[in-house]
């Protein structure tokens, strides 16, 4: 399989969320904790990656790739070896934690907001094209949400995080910052509605509602739970609290999400 393909199954099974056969083996290893070795009939470490990916997901992908994701992870001391009760265990290392930290989408239980508003606009040329794509995908990441093409929605003041960003592609004067302040308005659509248009929180919602009753109704392994709750994570803005609609669900499936992923 070529390495493009197996890029775009691995996104694909892993609800968009991670792109290597590695991270998806230490994903595996991070919700399962600990991983019991097997018999010599293939390398313990390659059969405690394949058990944990196999609880994890269906996995469709050839076993001698994923034995070489656990080669890899290793060699990396991404996960080590470990002995209790007379049993050999592969666990996840505190650096492999961090690896996944780095990807992985995290809720935010304080969200902290001055009530302003932020607008980002900015106006980079063609030739620049990249610099300006890259700014439209850091601004989703921060939790920014596009009014136009060129022209962004925040509560969070982006000012610090946006300078050096700002600096280090050379777009000084290309990108503006205006204070809304919290008394401001945009146009004349309600906030409430502007909001969730901007945000898509009626989508966004239903996503956690099906989530949260998936759950439910269906037996999941832990990483199953946690792809599932994590993608739509990834989505979420996390706007201040005072900003979600009143039967907002977000909150609801976070504590499934932990409680079904903390259990022993």
């Amino acid at each position: 399989m070529r390495s493009r393909e197996l890029r775009e199954k691995v996104y694909d099974l892993s609800c968009g969320l991670l792109a290597t056969v590695i991270d998806v083996v230490l994903f595996g290893f991070l919700y399962e904790a600990e991983v019991i070795s097997g018999s010599y009939s293939r390398s313990r470490i390659g059969l405690a990656g394949e058990a944990a990916l196999e609880k994890g997901m269906e996995m469709a992908i050839d076993k001698e790739t994923i034995k070489r994701a656990i080669w890899k992870v290793t060699h990396q001391h991404l996960i080590r070896r470990q002995r209790k009760k007379g049993q050999e265990f592969w666990q996840i290392t505190e650096e492999g934690k961090r690896r996944l930290q780095s990807l992985l989408p995290r809720y935010q239980e304080k969200r902290t907001w001055d009530g302003h508003f932020y607008l980002i606009t900015f106006d980079i040329a063609e030739k620049n094209r990249r610099h300006r794509d890259l700014l439209r995908d850091y601004l989703r990441r921060i939790g920014a949400g596009m009014l136009q093409i060129s022209v962004w929605l925040t509560p969070y003041d982006p000012r610090g995080i946006l300078k050096e960003f700002i600096k280090k592609r050379n777009l000084s004067g290309a990108v503006i910052v205006s204070d809304v302040g919290k008394e401001g308005s945009i146009g004349e659509e309600d906030l409430d509605d502007l909001i969730r248009r901007v945000y898509k929180l009626d989508e966004l919602n239903e996503r956690y509602r099906n989530f949260i009753g998936l759950i439910k109704n269906r037996e999941l392994d832990k990483p199953q739970v946690a792809f599932r709750f994590l993608s739509i994570l990834a989505d979420d803005p996390q706007l201040p609290f005072e900003l979600l609609p009143y039967d907002w669900q977000g909150k609801r499936a976070y504590e499934v999400f932990k409680e079904k992923t903390q259990q022993q």
